[in-house]
């Protein structure tokens, strides 16, 4: 079997799945399975290179899982994040492209030097993309989960972090999770904002993801009650907590944030929906 006819096939198998994302998906996966050159992906609808036997064999138990609606990036072990390559696994939340605009404002306050902290960092994407891109910073990347913060340790080292970046756990219910980390020129989070009795609706590759990373409790909002109690007093004077939203928790935060006398502005995703919520004192 040649690429080309490769490509195809795999594209036929993943379209009641993936639908319009069939096409990436199934370019995704034959490159995976075929470690192949750049040049070689670009010509791969009409690439006629011979492909060995065992290709088909892991391409079948590829599809069988993505059948099962695993996501792509689990069976993959990477995802795409800012440009950059992430390791990733079923104990993180895959990143996602509006987690973007949080790193953008983080990265556009961010000043050589300066130390923030990256509270349910799951695979770490948000501090290290900002690391990768402001040198002379170093972040803390708290997670309650040890799966969590393996792949966090992972992706920091795959791009030279190790240094600059320190896994740490922590629960952020507990009395003062933040007790002895002293203040922090910055503090972000894309915290568990999703309703409890709304995770049974989601997709189901979202289903599969962990729901430690997305139960916000019976209003979504029990994480941002917690942070905006705990973060502030952890801020040197002039610092910035930045918030990724759920897309209808403007109204709400909005109260939270004016009944503790907060400062506050909220940034849009690429849709045109409220993502980020941002305070300061």
């Amino acid at each position: 079997m040649t690429a080309d006819i490769f490509y195809r096939k795999l594209r036929t198998a993943l379209l009641p799945i993936a639908g319009e994302a069939s096409a990436y998906e199934a370019k995704e996966l034959a490159d995976f399975i075929l470690n192949l050159k750049d040049s070689e992906l670009t010509m791969l609808p009409f690439l006629k290179k011979e492909i060995p036997a065992a290709a088909e064999t892991l391409a079948e138990s590829l599809l069988r899982r993505r059948v099962n609606r695993e996501p792509l990036e689990y069976i993959l072990g990477y995802a795409w994040f800012y440009g950059l390559r992430f390791s990733v696994s079923s104990d993180c939340l895959i990143p996602q492209a509006d987690t973007e605009i949080v790193c953008e404002k983080l990265i556009s306050h961010l000043q050589n030097g300066m130390r923030f902290a990256d509270i349910c960092t799951g695979s770490g994407c948000i501090a290290l993309t900002a690391l990768v891109n402001i040198k002379n910073t170093t972040a803390v990347g708290y997670d309650i989960s040890d799966g969590a913060l393996a792949i966090a340790n992972k992706n920091a080292e795959i791009f030279g972090l190790s240094t600059r970046f320190e896994a740490k756990k922590s629960d952020v219910f507990a009395e003062d999770f933040l007790a002895d980390a002293g203040e922090f020129d910055m503090i972000v989070s894309n915290p568990p904002y999703i309703e409890t009795d709304v995770i049974g609706t989601l997709s189901l590759e979202v289903q599969n993801e962990p729901h430690i990373a997305l139960d916000g409790g019976a209003d979504g909002l029990r994480f941002y009650r917690r942070l905006l109690e705990i973060c502030p007093k952890h801020l040197k004077k002039g610092g910035l907590l930045l918030l990724e939203i759920g897309y209808d928790q403007k109204a709400p935060l909005t109260k939270l944030c004016e009944t503790k006398g907060f400062s506050y502005e909220f940034y849009r995703d690429f849709g045109g929906n409220d993502r980020v919520l941002a305070v300061w004192q």
